[in-house]
């Protein structure tokens, strides 16, 4: 089921975006993700519209928007490549006519994930709190 999230969802949905950060943004420090969880839990996710994905009363993950702007699409590391994040990105596709999202270059897995979903590169840019670099996609209907 998904579901709009409630506050007592904060917790979990922090808990899965530290796990699944650390793991598939290997090529940043873990403590970067570390010193972020705070900000994440107390002021991104609450200000974002969020969407929790629940299977069998447990949240197994989530997708952050802020306006058109997918700002987190995250899937507890423990349930992906089960086709939960599919089905929570095609969720937020089907209730608008534009997407765009930022990913890191280097998470070749997740850009190559939203180029089958119908996402386009647009620009490469640096993500000014890592240094890293970034591309912005977008997806039209």
């Amino acid at each position: 089921m998904i579901r709009p999230a409630t506050p007592e969802d904060i917790p979990t949905l922090a808990d899965i975006w530290l796990r699944a950060s650390r793991l598939a943004h290997d090529f940043i420090p873990a403590a970067f993700w570390e010193s972020r969880y705070e900000a994440m839990a107390r002021d991104h996710l609450p200000r974002a519209e969020v969407h929790v994905l629940e299977v069998e009363g447990r949240v197994i993950g989530f997708a952050a928007l802020n306006d058109d702007h997918l700002e987190a699409l995250f899937i507890d590391p423990d349930v992906q490549s089960y086709g939960h994040g599919s089905r929570l990105l095609a969720h937020a596709m089907a209730a608008r006519t534009h997407l765009s999202l930022c990913v890191y270059s280097r998470n070749v897995r997740a850009v190559s994930f939203y180029r089958r979903l119908g996402f386009q590169p647009v620009e490469e840019r640096v993500e000014p709190l890592t240094g890293e670099s970034e591309t912005l996609m977008t997806w039209d209907r």
